[in-house]
Parts: structure tokens; sequence; C-alpha cells
């Protein structure tokens, strides 16, 4: 599955430009605080996101509500849903990007007034046991907003996962994803394409709540690859600490390598059947992007 999912990516030609970058940034508080390391892990109902794959292995319906604060005036919103059946857990998702107001310029410069900007993605998506993996796959409905012009288009990702135990005195799981393959986003006559990603990683836990992973994800239409690698470890009982760092924060777009900015810490709390996750991520001269996940499964 794994060297599939490859050679479709290699045979994506390579153009210029990208669009829908929010499909790229990440949700949930948990595995952002785990420095993005969680195409493997993922095993909750944020793995529509992260690795479809991950939903075949829940034994409980679980809602998941996630909220970040990313930095002048732009926000995350994040709500999935996800149902075990007996042949496969199905669940649905939706994604919500809002920016704060914008300020607008003609060509010479000049002010114009300011203007809204949002993008939202409406995602469907299906985990399923097999003998040799889990499999997982979503299609997504994707809706673009800037100022007076609006674009729509669908997506899809791929996605594998495979436990093997008694990988020492713990559990190994590797996994791999394909995210937003689609024809990309047409505003007026120009399209661009989908932020195309191709993520690998493992998890090793010793134990519930001691757990390393990392991963890489290759962008070869945005340029490179990035990776990240984080950990969690129970401090007491319902209580996990976690850390993290990626390469992708400590060099965004446009700026230097600052190895500082791709660190992230975070918090996990269990009580009476539900979670809440809080993540901070460096940003730089923006200070900190602040993220919260609440979840209960039933």
């Amino acid at each position: 599955m794994i060297p599939a999912l490859a050679l479709v990516l290699a045979a994506a030609s390579a153009r210029a430009a990208e669009t829908a970058a929010f499909l790229d940034i990440g949700v949930g508080a948990r595995g952002i605080g785990m420095g993005g390391a969680y195409t493997a892990l993922a095993d909750d109902a944020s793995a529509v996101y992260w690795n479809p794959a991950g939903l075949a292995r829940l034994e409980k319906r679980e809602v998941s509500v996630s909220h970040a604060e990313l930095g002048l005036g732009t926000r995350e919103d994040f709500l999935a849903y996800a149902h075990p059946t007996g042949r496969g857990t199905l669940a649905a998702a939706m994604t919500y990007l809002s920016q704060g107001a914008i300020g607008g310029r003609d060509i010479t410069g000049r002010p114009t007034g300011d203007f809204q900007a949002s993008d939202a993605a409406f995602a469907g998506a299906y985990g399923v046991k097999t003998e040799y993996a889990d499999l997982g796959a979503s299609v997504k409905y994707l809706r673009s907003h800037i100022a007076s012009s609006e674009a729509q288009g669908v997506a899809a990702d791929l996605g594998a996962r495979r436990s093997f135990d008694g990988v020492g005195p713990g559990k190994l799981v590797v996994g791999a994803a394909l995210r937003n393959m689609g024809p990309g986003l047409k505003y007026d006559t120009q399209r661009n394409d989908l932020p195309l990603r191709l993520a690998g990683g493992a998890a090793y836990s010793l134990s519930p709540g001691r757990t390393l992973a990392f991963e890489v994800q290759s962008a070869p239409r945005g340029g490179g690859a990035d990776g990240g690698f984080g950990g969690e470890l129970k401090v007491m009982e319902g209580a996990l600490l976690r850390l993290g760092w990626s390469t992708k924060s400590a060099a965004p777009e446009g700026s230097g390598f600052d190895a500082a900015r791709g660190l992230t810490v975070g918090l996990g709390l269990e009580r009476a059947g539900f979670v809440f996750d809080y993540a901070a991520q460096a940003a730089g001269e923006l200070g900190a992007a602040h993220r919260f996940t609440l979840a209960k499964r039933f």
C-alpha cells in the first residue's frame, strides 16, 4: 500500500502555485502537541484529517471539537464525529478557517478598504480493518472565499496503518497517508493545485502514555520535505504531557530557519469519558498559536 502511494505522488506534475493552504495546517491539540508526528499514531476522530485508516480501531462513537488561535485574527475550528460499525468506522468532519479583516490595496499600493477571507472543508471518511493493515479513505468538499471571489472543489485522501505487537518491550505502529488529491481550486480564470502531501511515520509505545513518534512529509509541489517528532508521557492517572518539534514550523515560507519556532508543547487530561487536550506552538514574533480540543467517547 505504501509503495503505491509513493508512485501516485511521484507521477503528479509539479506546478508552480498551491491554493487551499489551510489543508496543510493540521488539526487537533494532541497531534500538534507532538510536533505534527501523528500520521501513524492517529486513533481518534481527528484521524479524518491525519490518516483515515486510524478510524478503523475506534471501538466507541466519538465526537471531537477543536479550536485554534493562530495569530493576527486567524482562527481554525474543527468538528468531527466517528461511528464504528460491524464493518468499519464511518466519520464526518468540518474544518473552517477564518481570518481577521485584511487591508486591500490597488495596483498602485493605495488602500481600497478591508475585505474578508475564509476557507472550509467538509469531509466524509471510512476506515476498515483488513488481515494485513488498516485502510482508510476520505472525500472532501472544499470552499474558499476571498473578498468577492469564491472557489469550490473536491479532494480525496488515502491512508494505511499497521501495528506490530511485541517489538521489544512495546508496540510499533507505522502509517502513511496521501492527502489532498484533487484538481485544485479555480479563482476567475486561474486554477492552482491543492497542497498534495505524502506523509509517512512510525510511533513506538512502551505503554499507554509512554509514546515516541516521528514522521516525514513530502511536498513536491510546494518544494521539498518536512519532518517532525514528538512524545507524550503520563505524569499521573488521566494526565499526560507532550513535547514535539517540526521543521515546517521552524522554517515557515518566506522566513529563515529558527529552531525555536519548531517547538510545540501540550497537555492531555481525561476525566469521566471526556478528553481535553491543549497545545501551544511557537510562532516567532507572533508569540504562540494555541489549540484546544474537547472529545467524548460513548
